[in-house]
């Protein structure tokens, strides 16, 4: 019902939403990408403190459904609910860009790239395997909510765009714990100041709420590093590590 509801106001959202944008934005969107559990959330916490940017606040999904037209032109059939997330949402009045984070999105550079004509950035956020595959599904609690087949899948398909100008890569672990480096480096990468709001992100933070945070936004926590290396994940690791490509990998991205 809901969706023959909202059908017929598509077009208008989509015209009201791109209008809004053309005036809004004069500066490429952001999107970030990589494994679930490897800190997209607490990374778009982050950056939603910067006042030259505006965060959606949902995950939206807007490149998991895409289509080809017989010219060629790439099609992100969920594009409106980012006009959408723009009419519904308080965009802070010095913001040059958005920015839209679903960890599905390091699937899909090559179609953002062509999407955007090259005029986007995206951030790959990588963690250690190890950790990623500790988290427990949050409505599931009998089962793990990465498994490694992901992981290697994620984490190889953002790594096939490690060269490009676009792209920049940043490891959950460097973020945790070394915050104002990583995040120095983030916003020369972005063109951006580094601005005293977002040294102090915790406070300035836009983004303050999702399902990944089960307390609320919480400070960068060395806890959540190297977790794996606890005793009674003993049997998930050895799981994790007899998958085909993970030790490898891990190798490649320079851990132990």
């Amino acid at each position: 019902m809901l969706k023959r509801i909202k059908k017929p106001f598509l077009p208008m959202i989509v015209s009201l939403g791109k209008r809004l944008e053309k005036k809004k934005f004069s500066d490429p969107p952001i999107l970030i990408g990589g494994c679930a559990r490897s800190g997209t959330t607490i990374l778009t916490s982050v950056l939603s403190s910067h006042n030259d940017i505006f965060a959606c606040p949902r995950e939206l999904g807007l490149f998991s459904k895409l289509e080809r037209k017989s010219d060629g032109q790439i099609i992100a059939v969920r594009i409106d609910r980012l006009y959408r997330s723009l009419l519904v949402n308080r965009i802070p009045p010095n913001a040059k860009r958005w920015l839209e984070k679903s960890p599905n999105n390091v699937r899909s550079i090559k179609e953002i790239d062509e999407y955007f004509s090259g005029r986007f950035k995206f951030i790959h956020i990588i963690r250690d395997g190890r950790d990623v595959v500790l988290s427990v599904h949050p409505t599931q609690k009998d089962r793990y909510w990465v498994e490694p087949q992901r992981w290697v899948e994620d984490v190889s398909k953002g790594l096939e765009y490690a060269q490009h100008p676009n792209v920049h890569q940043l490891k959950y672990e460097d973020l945790v714990m070394k915050p104002d480096k990583s995040i120095e480096e983030l916003c020369d990468f972005l063109e951006i100041p580094f601005s005293p709001e977002i040294q102090n992100w915790q406070s300035n933070a836009t983004v303050r709420r999702h399902n990944a945070y089960r307390n609320g936004l919480q400070p960068l926590q060395a806890s959540s590093i190297e977790k794996w290396k606890q005793e009674k994940f003993k049997e998930r690791v050895e799981e994790f590590l007899a998958y085909p490509g993970t030790s490898d990998l891990l190798a490649r991205l320079g851990y132990e």
